[in-house]
């Protein structure tokens, strides 16, 4: 099977779309958030999304909502400090934050299946785009790529 086009590195991908800049902003935000929130001892919070100009934030309970609802403006200043184009937060409530992995309940046993040897293409493909990658990254993807090996 020939390709007409050859693999992309991941990191020319992000950054055509902006998902890399977007992502570092939403971070830099949700620890500035994450501050702010442990100083009134507020817990389970996250950032659910940023567009624009109006950032989400996700929260596990109304309880949480009534709260930060009185704190909006202290909070939209402070994140403002960073982002001055941010120009309103919006506070929803998210129930599946609330929910707490009960980690008591006992495990089942899996059936670990092995996956069938894959194509020598694929793993060129993932060699591929290891070259641009972290190392992180790179090492899991040579890795797989040297499961087509085996």
């Amino acid at each position: 099977m020939n390709r007409t086009r050859q693999p992309k590195p991941v990191s020319l991908l992000l950054k055509k779309s902006g998902l890399q800049h977007d992502a570092a902003l939403i971070t830099k935000l949700d620890s500035l958030l994450q501050s702010f929130l442990k100083q009134h001892n507020i817990q389970g919070c996250r950032i659910g999304n940023l567009q624009n100009g109006s950032l989400l934030i996700e929260i596990p309970s109304s309880t949480w909502l009534m709260r930060l609802q009185f704190m909006r403006s202290e909070l939209l200043s402070l994140l403002r400090q960073q982002v001055p184009a941010l120009l309103t937060v919006k506070i929803k409530v998210n129930p599946r934050l609330s929910q707490i992995p009960d980690k008591h309940k006992k495990k089942k046993n899996r059936v670990i299946k092995r996956a069938s040897k894959m194509p020598n293409d694929v793993a060129q493909s993932f060699l591929a785009l290891a070259e641009d990658a972290d190392p992180a990254l790179k090492a899991a993807l040579h890795s797989l790529a040297e499961f087509s090996k085996k």
